[in-house]
């Protein structure tokens, strides 16, 4: 069953919504047998959905009405409008939600080169311009330092941006990614004044896909949605 990350009433009158899937919920990646796909949206939160053509860039879209930019080619959606499904789909990267006490709310896919890329500013750049904060953060299932073996340059990258916490051990000592660590940074330098962490890792949990694991096209998804009150 969709596992409930987030139920706030927001001092806007409106209530924010983010879930999150696992295995049990079926596959949430786009796919060519769209129908059964939706199927399986609907059984998870309002349809339709706004499901994005991820792409680990920088790219954000608004969503004025309920299924607005189906299949844009983007990794983050933003909304101040009620009944718009919003969902990223991953399997070890960062599901984030970002939530707007004025009334409004982002989803964003948050894997190492999308930090890079500016995704998480953007995300909040076009929230900001559709309503007002403060702005809190809930992020999803993603892979954890454990299991997250990095490339020392490529690490020196992510460091050299977001200073040392982004970096960690794996559990067998090898240099590491910590991408919780390295959103939660992002999140804190964008102005968001509260990051909540569900803390489960995919690559550990059997219950979750994961790429770095099995190479898995599976995915599981986050979906968030504002309702009346």
């Amino acid at each position: 069953m969709p596992r409930d990350l987030v139920r706030r009433g927001l001092p806007s009158g409106l209530v924010a919504r983010v879930v999150v899937t696992d295995s049990r919920d079926g596959d949430l990646a786009p796919q060519a047998d769209s129908a059964a796909l939706e199927i399986r949206q609907a059984g998870v939160a309002p349809a339709p959905w706004t499901w994005l053509r991820q792409v680990h860039g920088a790219g954000v879209v608004e969503v004025r009405w309920p299924g607005d930019r189906h299949g844009a080619t983007a990794d983050a959606a933003v909304t101040n409008r009620v009944g718009c499904t919003l969902s990223v789909t991953v399997a070890d990267c960062a599901p984030v939600a970002i939530l707007a006490d004025g009334g409004g709310l982002a989803v964003v896919h948050a894997g190492w080169r999308g930090i890079l890329g500016g995704v998480i500013e953007s995300a909040m750049d076009l929230l900001s311009d559709v309503t007002v904060g403060p702005f809190r953060a809930v992020i999803g299932p993603c892979i954890n330092a454990c299991c997250y073996a990095f490339g020392v340059d490529d690490l020196e990258r992510v460091v050299a941006h977001l200073g040392d916490g982004a970096g960690g051990k794996t559990r067998t000592g090898h240099p590491a990614l910590d991408l919780p660590a390295a959103v939660i940074a992002t999140l804190r330098g964008v102005g968001v004044v509260e990051s909540e962490v569900d803390g489960t890792c995919t690559s550990c949990d059997d219950d979750y896909w994961s790429y770095r694991s099995t190479g898995t096209r599976e995915r599981h998804a986050m979906a968030a949605w504002l309702e009346p009150a």
